[in-house]
């Protein structure tokens, strides 16, 4: 009786090992197969090589409300870094982002998952309210928001983008000094991770196809992902 109990416990052991041995296996293959799916290359510049996890950060807008990473997850964020005061490049890029806006506002499943974000690096000058009622003139769905240089050297480091307060000019107000900064439209997925980024020169029509077909992309190493789960 012993005996045939020490053999169906070898048995089930047996059977546990292989299970074991397949699920390893197979977690593997997925695994390797995860890692070699590339882009199309049409969106691969457009890319990271790796979707960047954000670390807990909080910029302020309008309203008393505030911009952390659960205000990025869900949706598709982007993300531009300038200043009101800025003469060129800013107004530019947030017009440009505001009628890619317009095309995409077309598709109905497509819009309400897009969101647009602009971070003042000038809080000295830029104020929540202020930044509201600037991001407006481009897009009403856009968000303004700022923060302490500290809270804004934080979102920028993680973000990739570089900016510069620059002195005021001798002989000129305290208000006229000029900043430079990244002038890039930044990609956060619906994971809150930096997923891609649109370099300038930028197009609405560039931005909003491309986008899609990130978008598309997306989607689909997603369904796959957990499609076998």
């Amino acid at each position: 009786m012993k005996k045939r109990s020490l053999l169906l416990t070898r048995g089930s052991l047996a059977v546990l090992l292989v299970i074991a041995l397949s699920v390893t296996a197979f977690i593997g293959w997925k695994l390797s197969n995860d890692q070699v799916v590339k882009a199309p290359a049409e969106i691969e510049d457009y890319l990271f090589w790796e979707a960047k996890e954000l670390t807990d950060f909080k910029l302020t807008a309008a309203d008393n409300r505030t911009l952390g990473p659960n205000e990025l997850k869900g949706k598709w964020s982007f993300i531009f870094f300038g200043y009101t005061h800025c003469p060129d490049v800013c107004p530019l890029t947030l017009m440009v982002l505001g009628q890619a806006f317009k095309i995409l506002e077309k598709n109905p499943a497509v819009f309400p998952e897009v969101q647009g974000i602009f971070v003042s690096v000038d809080p000295k000058r830029d104020t929540p309210e202020s930044l509201k009622e600037y991001v407006s003139y481009f897009n009403g769905r856009f968000i303004g928001v700022t923060g302490s240089t500290a809270e804004l050297d934080d979102f920028s480091r993680q973000m990739s983008a570089m900016y510069t307060i620059h002195p005021k000019e001798a002989g000129q107000s305290d208000d006229t000094y000029l900043v430079t900064h990244n002038s890039t439209v930044f990609l956060v997925d619906p994971q809150g991770r930096l997923h891609g980024r649109f370099p300038p020169p930028q197009t609405p029509k560039e931005i909003a196809e491309v986008f899609m077909k990130i978008r598309m992309f997306y989607n689909e190493r997603s369904n796959k992902r957990w499609g076998v789960f």
